[in-house]
C-alpha cells in the first residue's frame, strides 16, 4: 500500500505507479486531508499549569509517596 499527502500547485498530478502493482487492480482516491485534530493530554500545558504549586509545602516525600501507595492497598 502506497500513501502520500501532498499539496498541489496545479491540477496535474504525474503518478507513478511501482513495478509490483503492474497488471493488477488498484484504487485511487483524491480526498482533501484535514490535520488531526489530537485529543491528547498537552504535557508542556500540564507542566506550566502545575508546577511549583507544591514549592511552599513541607512535604516528605518518601511519606507522601508510602500514603500514595497504601491507598492502593485499601482498595476493594
Amino acid at each position: 500500500m502506497l500513501r502520500q499527502i501532498l499539496e498541489p500547485k496545479t491540477e496535474e498530478y504525474k503518478l507513478l505507479i511501482p513495478k509490483e502493482y503492474i497488471n493488477r487492480k488498484i484504487e485511487i482516491l483524491v480526498l482533501p486531508f484535514d490535520e488531526p485534530t489530537c485529543a491528547c493530554i498537552d504535557g508542556a500545558q500540564i507542566l506550566q499549569n502545575t508546577a511549583g504549586l507544591l514549592r511552599n509545602k513541607k512535604l516528605d516525600p518518601v511519606q507522601w509517596q508510602g500514603n500514595l501507595r497504601s491507598e492502593w492497598d485499601n482498595r476493594p
